[in-house]
């Protein structure tokens, strides 16, 4: 089957999946507008359309990966069953409390299949070695296991989170690519303010857990975990920032900042300029990157063309103009121009 004739396929699959919910809340809810008998319409045939066709196209539609073709079934199945619960309230109370077991179990098997990936991403990037960096092992994986699209873009993203909260301060191997290396974190304070953020949600998460607690307890914990992934960010990207330097070496320029911007490699040779800059740009503006955190940066490099840039969760968009608030400002702008001027050398220096 062609690449297009099998997105085809796809795509058919999941409309007939669409309809079948659709038909079904509609049948349920205002069948009788069609006729009087859908008044005393069973319920059976929709939980069985809910829980075992649905799934059944979704395996049919990955029949060619079967461990993707099962997850995606056993997820469409759970999807059915928070579907059901909502269609069938108050029908079939036995069944659904049934149902809503399963539920809870199958999120417990969700939960031990994330620790147990963790814990193989851990073996393998550990595996590494001291002497390679393992964030760009770890990137090596997930773009050959999910590809370098927008699904593969944002689960690297999601370990790479959990790579820098969770990896070891004395873990050696975090050499990155470049010859001169240009921190960040410590202008106008930015690792300190992520740190003092990252304890002001701690100190409150108690109190923050009894006050939501007070109006509905699952609110309070939906709200306890966002909070304890939040926690998690600020301290993967904490880390980050005192890892992860701008770097530059003969014909490149290696982009990063924390977890907001995964290395981007900038030829040289496409900036148009570098210069000192006090003012801070405007906000949204269309192709403008500041990477200054919460202060006022100090470096405006400026693109012949705009180049896309990865940013949070995977994100990509073009950029022409990127502000930069570095440490080590005039050591940066001076090392630019001592490399622009060797490349000017090599490029009239006859062979």
């Amino acid at each position: 089957m062609s690449p297009n004739a099998l997105k085809r396929s796809r795509v058919q699959a999941l409309a007939f999946a669409a309809a079948i919910y659709a038909s079904a809340w509609f049948v349920l809810r205002h069948g009788v507008m069609l006729s009087p008998r859908l008044a005393s319409f069973p319920r059976w045939p929709v939980l069985f359309d809910l829980l075992l066709t649905v799934p059944a196209v979704t395996w049919w539609l990955f029949r060619r990966d079967r461990p993707r073709a099962w997850r995606s079934a056993l997820s469409a199945a759970g999807l059915g069953v928070l579907v059901s619960m909502h269609l069938l309230a108050g029908i079939s109370a036995a069944g659904m409390r049934e149902l809503d077991a399963m539920r809870t179990i199958a999120l417990m098997a969700g939960a031990v299949a994330e620790l147990l990936l963790m814990i193989k991403l851990w073996r393998f990037v550990t595996a590494a070695g001291p002497q390679h960096n393992p964030e760009y092992a770890l990137q090596r994986l997930m773009e050959r296991r999910f590809g370098t699209k927008a699904l593969g873009r944002a689960v690297s993203f999601e370990s790479r989170l959990w790579l820098h909260a969770l990896a070891p301060r004395t873990w050696a191997g975090w050499r990155y690519c470049g010859e001169q290396h240009f921190s960040y974190h410590r202008k106008d304070g930015y690792a300190a303010n992520l740190q003092g953020l990252g304890v002001l949600l701690l100190i409150g998460l108690p109190a923050q857990h009894l006050l939501l607690g007070l109006l509905s307890t699952p609110l309070a914990w939906v709200t306890d975990i966002l909070t304890v992934y939040t926690l998690v960010f600020l301290l993967g990207h904490y880390r980050a920032c005192l890892r992860c330097p701008i770097s530059l070496d003969g014909g490149a320029l290696y982009l990063r900042h924390g977890l907001g911007v995964r290395e981007q490699v900038i030829a040289l040779a496409s900036i148009a300029a570098f210069e000192s800059c006090r003012e801070k740009p405007a906000r949204h503006a269309a192709g403008v990157l500041s990477l200054a955190g919460a202060g006022t940066p100090n470096v405006r490099l400026r693109l012949w063309q705009s180049q896309a840039i990865e940013g949070l969760y995977g994100i990509t968009r073009p950029v022409h103009t990127i502000y930069l608030g570095l440490d080590q400002a005039p050591q940066f702008l001076a090392a630019m121009e001592a490399t622009r001027d060797r490349m000017r050398m090599k490029k009239h220096c006859p062979p």
